[in-house]
C-alpha cells in the first residue's frame, strides 16, 4: 500500500516538473496520510509550512469568507497540490505564508504530506533551469484558482451551480448514452456546500435544469444531458469523446470557457474521520516507505 503511494507521489511531482531522482528522494521521506470523508485536512489560516498532494480521492478546496460562508474554489483529484507551497518563505525571509483556502475531504483520500522546508532544500540543488520549471508549473496552478474565485464570485447561484456542475461532470464524468455522467454521489447539501447557496435554493435551480432537460439523476448519480446533434458528434470526433463533450457541456449551459478549469472536527477513534491536526501530529512521527 505504501510503495503505490510512493509510486503515485514520484508520478505527480513529475508532473509537477521535478526530475525523476529529486521526485524519488522527497517521496522516500514523505508520509501518506488516509483521511475520510467529509474530514478537514487543512484550514484558511493555518501556517503554510507543509506540502500537500493528493494521491487519490477527491478533495474540496473552498474560501471562507469573513461572514461565515464559503464558496468552492476547485474540486481536486489524484495528483493535484492541494495547499500553498511557499519555498522562499522561512526563519531567514521572516515571511510566515498562511493556507489561503480550506480542503476538504469529498470521498475517502489518500494525501502525502512533505514538509515546505525540506521540498525547498531539495529546490536549492536543482539546476536553475529545472528550479524555473517547478516554480512556474506551481504558480500556473495558482493563478488558475484565484481567477477562477474571482470569477465564480461574479456570478449569480444559477451561474455557480452550472458551471460546477458542468466542470464535475467534465472532470469526474464518464461517457453515458443520454451525456456523461458523474460518477460522485452528490448530494442538494453537497452541491449546495459546494456553490456557497442555500439546499433549498440549489434544490430549485436542480428542478429547473432537469425541466429543462439538461440533468437527471439515476441511481443517486446525476447525468448531464447532451443535445444529441451533429455538432456534438463533430466535436467529440475532433477533440476526443470527453473533451468534445465536455466542451459541448460548456457551450450548453452558456458558461465562458476562458474561465480556469477545475473541482468537522471530531474526536479521533477507530472510524472518526481524521482531521489537519492528526495529520499534523503524524507528520512528526517518522514514517518508512518500504
Amino acid at each position: 500500500m505504501q510503495q503505490n503511494g510512493h509510486a503515485s507521489l514520484i508520478s505527480a511531482l513529475e508532473d509537477f516538473a521535478w526530475p525523476n531522482k529529486a521526485a524519488a528522494e522527497l517521496a522516500r521521506g514523505a508520509h501518506i496520510v488516509p483521511y475520510e470523508k467529509r474530514s478537514a485536512i487543512f484550514h484558511a489560516g493555518e501556517t503554510a509550512d507543509l506540502v500537500y498532494i493528493l494521491l487519490s480521492g477527491e478533495v474540496k478546496l473552498q474560501f471562507d469568507a469573513d461572514d461565515g460562508s464559503n464558496l468552492l474554489v476547485s474540486i481536486a483529484r489524484g495528483g493535484q497540490m492541494l495547499g500553498v507551497f511557499a519555498p522562499g518563505a522561512g526563519p531567514i525571509s521572516g515571511a510566515r505564508p498562511e493556507q489561503l483556502f480550506t480542503a476538504h475531504a469529498l470521498s475517502r483520500c489518500k494525501v502525502a504530506i512533505i514538509p515546505t522546508a525540506r521540498a525547498a532544500q531539495a529546490l536549492f540543488h536543482l539546476p536553475a533551469e529545472q528550479l524555473v520549471r517547478v516554480m512556474e508549473r506551481s504558480r500556473e496552478q495558482w493563478t488558475s484558482l484565484c481567477c477562477r474565485l474571482l470569477s465564480f464570485m461574479t456570478m449569480n447561484v444559477r451561474q455557480r451551480l452550472t458551471h460546477a456542475i458542468a466542470e464535475i461532470a467534465e472532470s469526474f464524468g464518464v461517457a453515458d448514452a443520454r451525456g456523461r455522467m458523474i460518477t460522485l454521489r452528490l448530494s442538494h447539501e453537497d452541491l449546495a456546500a459546494l456553490v456557497g447557496a442555500s439546499r433549498p435554493m440549489v434544490s430549485k435551480h436542480l428542478k429547473e435544469l432537469a425541466s429543462d432537460g439538461m440533468l437527471t439523476k439515476q441511481q443517486g448519480r446525476y447525468v448531464v444531458m447532451l443535445a444529441q446533434s451533429g455538432e456534438v458528434a463533430d466535436e467529440s470526433s475532433a477533440n476526443g469523446e470527453a473533451n468534445g463533450q465536455g466542451a459541448h457541456i460548456r457551450k450548453q449551459f452558456g458558461l465562458d470557457e476562458r474561465l480556469g478549469r477545475v473541482v468537522q472536527k471530531t474526536p479521533r477513534g477507530p472510524d472518526r474521520p481524521r482531521t489537519a491536526e492528526h495529520g499534523r501530529a503524524e507528520i512528526k512521527a517518522p514514517v518508512r516507505l518500504v
